[in-house]
Formats: structure tokens, C-alpha cells, sequence
């Protein structure tokens, strides 16, 4: 029962840093970890929601 109460205490906190801005996620990094290219032409016109909805 207490690991999912702290389960929950670190989701709420993950949740609120983020929604406060206390921590940011660089999309184009993380993507670049992962080996997913999002912007393979190297420029920097393409985001991460045109890579994820496409172009309009």
C-alpha cells in the first residue's frame, strides 16, 4: 500500500513541475535519444507537431 501512495505522490509531483514549467522536456532531444528522426532535414522548420499531426 505505501508504494502506491508513493507512486502517486511522484506522479502528482512529475505532474505539477511540468504543468509549472519546473521542468521541460526538449522533444527534439529526447527524439534524437530515442534514434527517431524528427527533423531529418537538419533545418530547423519542422516541430514536433508537425512530425506528430503532419502538415496541415
Amino acid at each position: 500500500m505505501l508504494r502506491v501512495l508513493l507512486l502517486g505522490l511522484l506522479l502528482v509531483g512529475l505532474a505539477t513541475g511540468l504543468r509549472n514549467q519546473w521542468l521541460v522536456i526538449h522533444w527534439d532531444r529526447f527524439a534524437d535519444d530515442l534514434g527517431l528522426p524528427l527533423n531529418p532535414a537538419g533545418d530547423d522548420s519542422s516541430t514536433f507537431n508537425q512530425w506528430l499531426i503532419g502538415e496541415p
